[in-house]
């Protein structure tokens, strides 16, 4: 196997949740901004909305990324199963980011 081939697998295995736990800690950092500073509820939306965008493409990306990684015919045993783990932790990850930002968005902030 070619060294310069071989994935970096813990970086690439835990890069989705890399994303979420910044994500989190975006989101819940801005709650707490708005209920500090009196911000009103729409900004805080728009500005929830700024940080959910980019994590939420950039999850899917390393998804997708990894998802062709495993359906290419030359990879092999290790690898394939590494990408099959990284696809299945960015839908994990997909799904945690909106379990963090449904409730944000839905509640009023401070309550």
């Amino acid at each position: 196997m070619n060294g310069a081939r071989r994935p970096r697998r813990l970086s690439w295995i835990a890069s989705p949740f890399l994303v979420w736990g910044l994500h989190f800690f975006a989101v819940y950092s801005l709650q707490g901004l708005v209920c500090g500073r009196g911000w009103p509820a729409p900004a805080a939306w728009i500005a929830i909305a700024l940080a959910t965008l980019p994590a939420f493409a950039a999850v899917a990306w390393i998804g997708l990324r990894a998802r062709r990684s495993a359906a290419a015919p030359d990879t092999g045993d290790g690898r394939r199963f590494a990408a099959r783990l990284v696809a299945m932790l960015s839908l994990l990850s997909l799904l945690a980011m909106a379990f963090t930002t449904i409730p944000v968005l839905l509640l009023q902030p401070c309550e």
